[in-house]
């Protein structure tokens, strides 16, 4: 079965450090949403970058494949069993190299200032450019066959034993996207970020406002913003986004949150990069969960969401009336204490993974399932298509037209289909799909639904988010 491809930007864990106890939203946020977008049968992009320096992938990548060979040793029917290793829930990607641990030593390689790539995952050796070139030189000596994996340097399990931990967990990534169609070398973007940037820098303060209005961003957060960025062209490459991480390492206090406020634009810009170079049909673009829970990140998230749109001519880019994808639902999410949802049932992320396996090889519950993934994911492809469709504006009214009563139809069948099938594990109703984990002592709960969310929804969640269609589509010039 054909797995449409979606870009979770939850897993760019370099937008907030998430190496200790207050940041474990983060990393929560991150498995919640991969497996509800497990369950909808999309399998998920991961690329170098985050494959090797996000700590919130390493722990995806870690539940994922020790569940699974929990449930291949399990298993004692044939036919499951080669379900569950045909299974593809990852697609890993890799770009200027031969292999997935050839791109991550490029990247442990690259430290000149101006260029220099920043570890997340790997902090405690972010500035030890020693330690760097010898994890890079271990990796560089695959060659590319997954029963020859590079053995770690002695010195890394002594001195830092959680990093021989996501070492481990390196390396059977990168037996993973050895096997059949479960990595690839990944293209360059269509749109760069310079281009995103160049584009909404040049746009005039009209339409900036018109921009943030659709999107509930205060139209003097966007101005600055633009004002802002404009200053620096010419002085720092704009087409990296680390002169926006460097800008806020560097911030007064007085700067600090209107810096952060450029840091959270330019990343989301950033995140949609990576996912047209994965190729992903579709990319989950979500705001990143803050201790302090800022409403203006979440804003300024959804202006370059709308910026996004602007610069590929999904939506004018002049001040007017919309195309007809405004009038078509598309999947939308919040990320929240699971209090604020009660009565969902809870369970531990990992147990989440295990149900997931299972689900794959039960023989009764398998079948229904796949068919209605298929049934869903075709409509959902099919509105991407309508919404890349040149044309100029609708006159019909929102939510009209046989593909969005089909969709919503599908989107119905689906949730009582899973509802249906793991009773215990999420729910299912009123148009929503949730479940609720417990990640580092706390409870969290995920939502999707297949429309916009309500403005208090947005205001009261950790994060927002919103599936982004036609990443990988052709671009309006």
């Amino acid at each position: 079965m054909h797995q449409p491809l979606v870009f979770l930007e939850s897993f760019d864990s370099t937008r907030a450090t998430a190496n200790d106890a207050e940041h474990h939203p983060n990393r929560a946020q991150a498995q919640t949403e991969a497996l509800l977008y497990l369950l909808l049968g999309h399998s998920l992009a991961v690329n170098n970058t985050y494959g090797m320096d996000s700590v919130s992938v390493l722990e995806l990548a870690d539940a994922l494949l020790s569940t699974r060979s929990e449930a291949l040793n399990r298993g004692k029917d044939r036919t499951a069993r080669a379900r569950l290793a045909r299974a593809r829930p990852v697609l890993v990607s890799w770009f200027g190299a031969d292999n997935l641990l050839s791109a991550c030593a490029g990247q442990f390689l690259r430290v000149e200032p101006g260029a220099k790539f920043r570890l997340s995952g790997w902090a405690p050796i972010d500035d030890d450019h020693e330690a760097r070139k010898e994890l890079a030189a271990a990796l560089t000596r695959y060659q590319g066959d997954p029963r020859h994996l590079p053995d770690p340097p002695a010195w890394l399990g002594r001195d830092h034993p959680q990093l021989a931990e996501r070492f481990g967990i390196l390396l059977r990534l990168a037996e993973y996207s050895g096997r059949r169609d479960a990595g690839y070398a990944s293209g360059a973007a269509q749109v760069q970020l310079g281009d995103y940037l160049d584009h909404f820098t040049a746009l005039g303060n009209g339409t900036v406002e018109e921009l943030a209005e659709r999107r509930g961003c205060p139209a003097d957060i966007a101005l600055r913003i633009r004002q802002e960025i404009s200053r620096r062209q010419g002085l720092v490459d704009l087409g990296k986004r680390g002169w926006a991480h460097d800008l806020v390492a560097n911030s007064s206090a007085d700067d600090l949150g209107g810096h952060e406020q450029i840091r959270e634009f330019v990343d989301t810009l950033y995140n949609a990069v990576l996912a047209d170079s994965a190729g992903a049909q579709a990319g989950f673009m979500s705001s990143v969960p803050r201790a302090d829970d800022r409403v203006e990140l979440k804003q300024v998230n959804a202006l370059a969401l709308e910026t996004i749109r602007s610069r590929r001519g999904l939506v004018p880019a002049q001040p007017g009336p919309q195309r007809a994808e405004a009038s078509i639902p598309t999947v939308s999410g919040v990320f929240t204490a699971a209090e604020t949802l009660p009565g969902l049932p809870l369970s531990a992320l990992r147990q989440l993974f295990t149900t997931y396996w299972e689900l794959i090889a039960d023989a009764d519950r398998w079948p229904s399932w796949q068919d209605s993934c298929v049934r869903l994911n075709a409509l959902l492809e099919e509105t991407t298509r309508q919404r890349t469709r040149a044309g100029g504006p609708t006159n019909r009214p929102p939510g009209s037209g046989p593909i969005t009563g089909r969709l919503r139809e599908a989107w119905a069948g689906h949730l009582a289909v899973l509802q249906g099938l793991l009773p215990d594990t999420l729910r299912a109703d009123d148009g929503a799909l949730v479940l609720a984990a417990r990640h580092g002592g706390t409870d969290y709960a995920q939502l999707l639904q297949l429309e916009d969310l309500a403005p208090d929804v947005r205001a009261n969640a950790f994060a927002v988010g919103e599936h982004l269609s036609g990443l990988a589509a052709a671009v309006a010039e």
